[in-house]
């Protein structure tokens, strides 16, 4: 199978090297550190174990790298708006498109490019940075969920098809039916947690939980998200909030990517995490005063930062 990586930052680095390991042809679409990996190969140091591929195939654009029969977007949904001239060339009869970006809207996006019924949405729980270009630090998960855009039978078959690209890998991966099911299971974290660190001025996990009551804020706004979910109609597991706290508090020096984006001046994914889904918060009335407490000072925070935009 013929695999594009559209984005090839610290998350398309890291599972396109895990699906080449898996013997797949993946070719990363990547800018930055083009000229890095030509020169130098792609380094993953991970603690499932290392990959190095010395001449992995890469490309400045879409039409470089040619069709394929998997287009997984990794890149930032501030990117969204090009999908419509970057999806194309790399399109033919029955490419599937799948999604590993953050927050809520990405698939419909995707689906106004691509037939709904080859879109696809893959939640990544995973922490992996990208120190240097060309060399991608993976410090802890991997996990991915699969479900199909439209949930029909042939949509969840589809789903397990793309689960199994990952068979004898350390990416442990699972699949469900409904896609909104799974986007809330990953935004009880990157609600609270991405946004906290945002809002502080971009801190580590560390720095937010030693910071006097954060922790519990995050607790209270995990709940809040928790409880949208099933007022929507997609109850979470009733133990998450306790094992998200747990995990998180031990992930120490790492910077959730909003957080990252922040420090190095590049736009923020603010629509995707916090605005769209709070706006489907809005849409059944759920109560989330922490919630848009945050959204205000995620809000002020960006106005200094990019008093233009």
């Amino acid at each position: 199978m013929k695999i594009a990586i559209l984005g090839a930052g610290a998350l398309g680095c890291y599972y396109g090297a895990r699906l080449a390991e898996a013997g797949h042809e993946v070719t990363f679409i990547m800018r930055s550190a083009y000229d890095t990996v030509k020169e130098h190969g792609l380094h993953v140091n991970s603690v499932y174990g290392d990959i190095h591929l010395p001449t992995p195939p890469i490309a400045r654009t879409p039409e470089e790298c040619g069709p394929a029969d998997l287009v997984i977007v990794c890149w930032k949904t501030t990117a969204n708006d090009h999908l419509s001239t970057t999806l194309p060339p790399l399109l033919r009869a029955g490419t599937r498109v799948l999604t590993f970006q953050n927050g809520m809207g990405n698939a419909e996006a995707i689906a106004e490019v691509v037939p709904a019924e080859r879109v696809f949405i893959g939640l990544c729980f995973v922490c992996a940075m990208m120190n240097r270009p060309g060399e991608i630090t993976h410090l802890e998960g991997g996990a991915i969920q699969f479900a199909p855009l439209l949930p029909t039978p042939e949509g969840a078959a589809q789903a397990e098809k793309l689960a199994a690209l990952f068979a004898g890998t350390p990416v442990e991966t699972r699949t469900a039916l409904h896609a909104e099911q799974i986007l809330w299971t990953k935004l009880s974290w990157n609600i609270p947690f991405n946004g906290l660190c945002l809002a502080h001025g971009g801190i580590s996990i560390r720095q937010l939980f030693s910071m006097p009551g954060q922790a519990e804020r995050a607790r209270a706004i995990m709940n809040e998200v928790c409880h949208t979910a099933e007022l929507r109609g997609y109850p979470l597991p009733q133990e998450i909030i306790h094992r998200q706290m747990e995990q998180t508090s031990k992930m120490g020096d790492f910077i959730p990517s909003s957080a990252v984006d922040y420090n190095r001046h590049r736009p923020v994914e603010y629509t995707a995490i916090w605005g769209t889904p709070l706006a489907r918060a809005r849409e059944v009335a759920a109560p989330v005063p922490e919630w848009e407490r945050l959204c205000a000072d995620i809000q002020a925070r960006l106005a200094e930062r990019y008093p233009q935009s």
